[in-house]
């Protein structure tokens, strides 16, 4: 991810474009007043986000067609919306006949996406540039309106899971080359935007990619109360310090992000460490999605700020409980409008939570197409269980790979090289988690490298054309 700076274009709306929810409708946004209106907002009901978000979608859909070159097209069916923003049901029956926008037109059509002109009071802060699994680029503006809402929901989740904001907070995340101090960097406070209204304890950062060993050292010479980082990292975490006893020793939470937290991991750290777990679901593109309940396991889409569909293979909203990919839409950025956003994730709705908050419920995050495994007999689903590959104690890191149908191919980082009943083993495991008789090829590596933001997948699917059985 780069920021970079943007030149700032001003153009004028008929209509006021920030319409829903109230506490962001306006001429002038304070962000304590968001953070009064997100307190608010997490007791309405479900029908207060069915009949909010048509409003502010109209209004997203008037200037995209207006000013964003690639939404033209659309420019029918927009209007028809925008003339339903106060009918909810009509509204969303026609909602789901826009087209998708999936990630390969997202690169295809480039620079066409972005808003010519931007509304006078959203000033552009630079762009995002994301480049996934793909190595391809894809840019997204951002304005000083995105920014302030992203700073709030920030706040809220340290607030939902009751975080003290005096105690120490570390981060392992992607620096730029020139901000990788071996032994992190630290900070006097946590800042913004906790700094900005609280007093807060210090803080330290740490590259995303540097060895295993260079974490624990920093673990030990800051120990902090707080730890942000990936699953991936936080499974190396407790491997390499397995039976030497140094474990964090002032650590309460790892809160988790960019990477599916599977059950193995968060049972692990609460037995082990007597550590919790939290974690958040986001994408570069479009900033925070849904966050972690603070009574329950479920996720909580951030209704205020982003619409979240979960569609089964025609297209229609799923069930409960019905794996689907993930659609959204940013409700708020008017630089570079993402209608109807194919992100390539696969999730699970969920039923209402009981925690009292009314937002749609994420109930599980499958993962990418990419990470999907297909066997020869045409079932389909996303491995969990890779914890297991562990008990072979040679095995310091590993990566699976489906090659072809038959086949997976397991790349080790190895402490020694593996005996004969090691690698049987090592295949028998394979073939219990996956749940099939898979030829299982063992490839020593010297690593396995992660992806441009530090992202590690511990399976990956090199089969083309894949296909989702619901």
């Amino acid at each position: 991810m780069r920021m970079a700076s943007l030149p700032s274009q001003r153009g004028c709306a008929s209509k006021p474009l920030l319409v829903w929810p109230e506490f962001v409708a306006g001429d002038s946004i304070f962000f304590r007043g968001l953070m009064t209106g997100l307190g608010d907002s997490q007791a309405w009901s479900l029908d207060a986000f069915s009949q909010g978000q048509p409003k502010q979608l109209a209004s997203l859909l008037r200037w995209a067609v207006e000013h964003s070159p690639h939404y033209r097209g659309i420019g029918m069916r927009a209007r028809k919306l925008i003339s339903l923003a106060e009918k909810p049901r009509q509204f969303w029956e026609q909602w789901q006949e826009l087209p998708l926008l999936t990630k390969t037109t997202l690169r295809v059509v480039g620079n066409s996406i972005h808003a010519r002109t931007l509304p006078p009071d959203h000033p552009s802060i630079g762009s995002t540039l994301t480049s996934g699994s793909t190595g391809t680029p894809v840019e997204v503006r951002g304005t000083r309106i995105t920014q302030m809402l992203w700073e709030a929901l920030t706040l809220r989740e340290h607030l939902w899971q009751r975080r003290d904001f005096s105690k120490r907070l570390g981060i392992i995340r992607y620096c730029s080359p020139d901000e990788r101090e071996p032994l992190g960097t630290d900070f006097t406070s946590w800042g913004a935007p906790v700094a900005s209204l609280y007093s807060t304890g210090p803080a330290s950062v740490i590259h995303n990619g540097l060895p295993i060993k260079a974490y624990v050292a920093w673990l030990q010479r800051f120990d902090p109360h707080y730890l942000l980082t990936y699953p991936s990292i936080g499974a190396e975490l407790m491997r390499s310090m397995e039976g030497v006893n140094i474990k964090p020793r002032s650590l309460e939470e790892i809160r988790f992000i960019a990477e599916p937290l599977g059950r193995y991991l968060e049972e692990n750290l609460k037995t082990e460490w007597a550590v919790r777990s939290t974690d958040i679901y986001s994408a570069n593109e479009v900033g925070y999605i849904a966050f972690r309940c603070p009574e329950q396991r479920n996720l909580h889409v951030q209704s205020e700020t982003i619409l979240v569909e979960i569609l089964d293979e025609h297209g229609l909203p799923c069930a409960p409980g019905q794996q689907g990919r993930v659609v959204v839409t940013p409700l708020h950025n008017f630089a570079t409008p993402l209608i109807r956003y194919e992100l390539g994730d696969y999730a699970t709705p969920g039923k209402p939570c009981s925690c009292g908050r009314s937002s749609p419920v994420i109930e599980k995050i499958l993962g990418r197409v990419r990470n999907l495994l297909r066997t020869p007999d045409g079932n389909t689903s996303w491995p969990v269980g890779f914890a297991i590959i562990r008990s072979v104690k040679p095995i310091l890191q590993s990566q699976w790979v489906q090659t072809s149908l038959d086949t997976i191919q397991l790349r080790v980082v190895l402490e020694r090289p593996l005996n004969e009943r090691e690698r049987e083993e090592v295949t028998r495991h394979a073939r219990h988690v996956l749940g099939y008789p898979f030829k299982v090829e063992i490839v020593t590596v010297h690593q396995i490298e992660r992806g441009p933001t530090g992202k590690f997948e511990e399976f990956l699917s090199q089969l083309a054309g894949q296909a989702v059985s619901n």
